[in-house]
């Protein structure tokens, strides 16, 4: 159904009906019988009921506890059976002498200090990289070790990287696989809005349970799905992380009932898009809501939630597309996650998840109690879903070393080791050698599909993420690269992956070489002038000191660390048997840079 024939409509209604058309304006667009004017940006086609929610203004502007004063453990001597005690009187007073200001501090200590565990000293490198991937998306150079991570408290340093732009965009990045947009299945226009909801959520400017309520109700949800008990089952692996029951599947399903797949015809693009319609059921001949039928609109198993919507104008053979609805209707069909937001398993998954993203396990299931007080800690924080991760990514949990890990200790024990994320990993890579790669958009996993509709969605392409090249083409270097290694997914019908394979490996040693061109291919690879320490030329002769000099720069450069003994012999020895001779500082930093950069150091931290 276009927006023109509701327009139409609207023009040739009853006089009855021209007082709903007057409430009506605003949200429409319609002013007494002109046309619909569809309000479209290319640079900016976000439109849904993401644009109703939050505020300009973050809830909170800093967070309560941060990292706390080195903890050391009680003097236990622990069972020889490797059993962890359980916390006594003296374990107790222990943990309340320490200090914690740290929320997941203070939920630990009971299985950890006060018991007689202690956790593993971490030196600024190590914390360093973690928090910059985690946090800013990509691994920090030996300038933002130095200066950033050793000259402030690593509490700034979170804090820091969540203000930025790249802390926003790993959340949205996230959600959109979860949530797995695909402009080919979903009106791309109400991808936006979602991403931009997202946004909200991780500049704290919208409540998480405010979030999920938007979330429940919009077309990147349902027009996802093809029945009402889908969207109610996606709807729970979403927000609790777990399959419904039967009954509650099938309760939930009556919410969704109103929903359904159509698709909207774009006034301004002259294109159909897929998008989500309502159809209006539980209704009797006269257009009221129907008694016999509308427990079928109905759940009652948290409560009685009636769902019902009376047609208008804007209804048509019992249809009306989703984008005609006013926040009072939005409002109403947001139930579903107004009603999950309610139960406990909602606010434990959404801390679970945290955990989990800086952890890499499930703390949360292994100690409950932790899990307990991060809930305590957010609503304390008015739902606000920053506090979370800055509580666990200042904990002494998550800012410990994994070097010295005791594996047959508990796991909390020691740091997170985790594989770096694939667009971490190619983004590092052009951060430190500068380069030249496209990039991906995770609102438009299929640009094609909106290239081909024309000049105005092309000129959304081109104010996306994607770099268009001169034949006016998506440039799909990056794109190409990442979904061969599991990440920039179109979530067509899978989405992303992490896994460490023959295929991966060739790919990720393929593209390292493209990169530094260990073959001396002229006009191939990065800038050498990114590969050398500075004043240093390509030609310069090599010898012995000065490929220590280029391995201390690459190494500072690549790893933010410097160059350790062994490291250096290696450089000297490999200066002397570099053939042919002479050797210049090019023919030894173009293999340098492919075994560094190809190396494991770059994919796991």
């Amino acid at each position: 159904m276009s927006v023109d024939d509701v327009a139409t409509v609207g023009c040739n209604a009853k006089p009855r009906v021209r007082v709903l058309l007057v409430a009506l304006a605003l949200t429409l667009g319609v002013g007494g019988c002109t046309r619909y004017e569809h309000d479209f940006s290319v640079g900016d086609p976000a439109r849904g009921p993401g644009a109703l929610a939050g505020s300009d203004e973050a809830i909170n502007s800093e967070f309560s506890g941060g990292t706390s004063p080195a903890p050391e453990a009680a003097a236990v001597t622990l069972p020889e059976d490797g059993s962890i005690p359980d916390c006594d009187a003296a374990c107790r007073a222990h943990c309340d002498g320490l200090g914690l200001d740290n929320p997941v501090d203070e939920a630990m200590c009971p299985s950890l200090w006060g018991v007689g565990l202690a956790t593993q000293p971490i030196d600024a490198l190590e914390a360093c990289r973690r928090i910059y991937a985690d946090l800013g998306g990509r691994l920090p150079g030996f300038g933002e070790v130095r200066d950033d991570c050793r000259e402030r408290p690593l509490g700034e340093v979170v804090s820091g990287l969540m203000a930025e732009p790249e802390f926003v965009l790993i959340g949205q990045r996230q959600w959109a696989d979860a949530l797995r947009y695909n402009n080919e299945a979903v009106n791309f226009e109400r991808i936006y809005d979602a991403d931009a909801l997202v946004g909200k959520l991780y500049r704290g400017e919208v409540a998480y349970d405010e979030f999920a309520a938007v979330i429940s109700a919009h077309p990147v949800l349902t027009r996802r799905y093809d029945t009402p008990g889908d969207r109610a089952e996606a709807l729970f692996s979403l927000l609790l992380g777990r399959p419904p029951y039967e009954n509650e599947r099938s309760d939930l399903a009556r919410l969704y009932a109103l929903w359904g797949n159509g698709y909207y015809d774009h006034p301004k693009l002259q294109t159909r898009l897929p998008d989500a319609v309502i159809e209006y059921r539980c209704i009797d001949e006269a257009g009221g809501v129907d008694d016999a039928t509308k427990g079928e609109c109905t759940s009652v198993l948290w409560g009685y939630n009636e769902l019902i919507l009376e047609p208008d104008f804007r209804a048509q053979d019992g249809q009306m597309w989703s984008g005609l609805l006013t926040a009072e209707e939005w409002e109403a069909l947001s139930a579903p996650g107004r009603i999950l937001s309610g139960l406990l398993g909602f606010w434990e998954h959404a801390v679970d998840d945290v955990l989990q993203q800086y952890l890499g396990y499930d703390l949360g299931k292994q100690l409950p109690e932790v899990r307990q007080r991060l809930i305590e800690y957010l609503l304390e924080h008015d739902g606000d879903l920053r506090a979370v991760h800055y509580a666990v990514a200042t904990s002494q949990v998550y800012l410990q070393s994994t070097a010295t890990a005791d594996a047959s200790a508990p796991r909390y024990t020691y740091g997170p080791f985790k594989q770096v994320e694939v667009e971490t990993w190619i983004d590092s890579v052009k951060a430190i050698t500068g380069y030249d790669l496209s990039s991906c958009d995770h609102r438009l996993p299929v640009p094609e599909n909106l290239i081909e509709s024309g000049f105005l969605g092309t000129a959304v392409v081109h104010q996306s993420r994607w770099d268009l090249g001169d034949d006016g083409d998506v440039v799909g270097d990056y794109r190409n690269l990442a979904r061969t290694l599991g990440g920039c997914p179109d979530n067509s019908v899978g989405g992303r992956f992490k896994t460490i394979s023959i295929l991966t490996t060739a790919t990720q040693l393929g593209f390292v070489t493209e990169v530094c061109n260990a073959t001396l291919e002229p006009g191939r690879g990065a800038a050498i002038a990114k590969l050398l320490p500075a004043d240093i030329e390509a030609d310069t002769a090599l010898d012995a000191d000065l490929a220590e000099s280029i391995l201390e720069a690459q190494v500072r450069r690549f790893f933010g660390r410097p160059s350790r003994e062994a490291e250096r012999l290696d450089a000297r020895e490999h200066a002397d048997a570099c053939a042919p001779k002479p050797c210049t500082a090019e023919a030894f930093a173009r293999p340098l840079c492919y075994a560094l950069l190809g190396g494991s150091e770059m994919l796991f931290y």
